[in-house]
């Protein structure tokens, strides 16, 4: 996002982390990563990188090629906007340039426009997510629309995953706790002798839940 869009307090927000947030021009000089666990038990690496300014300089993009590898490697890149700012158009303009002179225009993009608790138009607002579907509005400062950005960020990182339906022992409640962990479990049942779990698993846990598996539709989108 454009310097000053409330990256950082936002990154803080929703990861917890400390990083320093200040309202001036290159606050945040390196990138700083922390796993952040959706509500779809999806553990995620979020960064927070530096604000881009309009016609950023090739030798200053070489000056934080670290933040900027970053952008490169991303599965997907949230492009926060400060949509208080009048400037806002422009300001998307101004980061989509840079991200196209990075080579990574194409890559997937999630929208979140911050400082909704600044803006009192409603059409405002309303303008913006029209215009960019599957966009989000939040406040990183109030935590207003929080749910919705976690709900929305798990959807656009969405794997594809193993639909399981599992058979596990109810002596075997460590498998339980695993599948708790590294997937999503959407029904259970039990009786006397088991749990029955009907749970999206990733492809790489499937051998780990094999030996308890009833059905398995495999590389199910979910």
């Amino acid at each position: 996002g454009y310097t000053n869009a409330g990256k950082s307090t936002l990154f803080n927000a929703i990861t917890g982390a400390s990083t320093l947030s200040e309202d001036k021009l290159f606050a945040t000089l390196d990138p700083t990563t922390r796993r952040l666990r959706l509500p779809t038990n999806q553990n995620v690496l979020l960064s927070d990188t530096v604000g881009f300014i309009r016609k950023l300089p090739h030798d200053l993009v070489d000056a934080f090629k670290a933040t900027l590898e970053e952008v490169i490697e991303a599965d997907l890149l949230l492009h926060v906007v400060d949509i208080s700012s009048p400037q806002a158009e422009e300001q998307i303009e101004a980061v989509n340039v840079v991200l196209d002179e990075l080579g990574v225009a194409d890559k997937p993009m999630m929208m979140v426009f911050n400082k909704i608790d600044r803006v009192t138009s409603v059409s405002l607002a309303k303008r913006f997510t029209d215009q960019y579907p599957n966009s989000i509005v939040v406040s990183a400062r109030t935590g207003e629309g929080f749910k919705a950005f976690m709900a929305e960020l798990g959807k656009q990182l969405r794997p594809v995953r193993d639909m399981l339906v599992l058979g596990i022992p109810h002596s075997q409640s460590d498998v339980i706790a695993r599948l708790h962990e590294v997937g999503q479990v959407l029904e259970r049942q039990y009786n006397s002798n088991e749990a029955v779990i009907k749970a999206l698993v990733p492809p790489d846990y499937r051998a780990v839940f094999e030996p308890f598996i009833i059905q398995g539709d495999s590389l199910a989108k979910a």
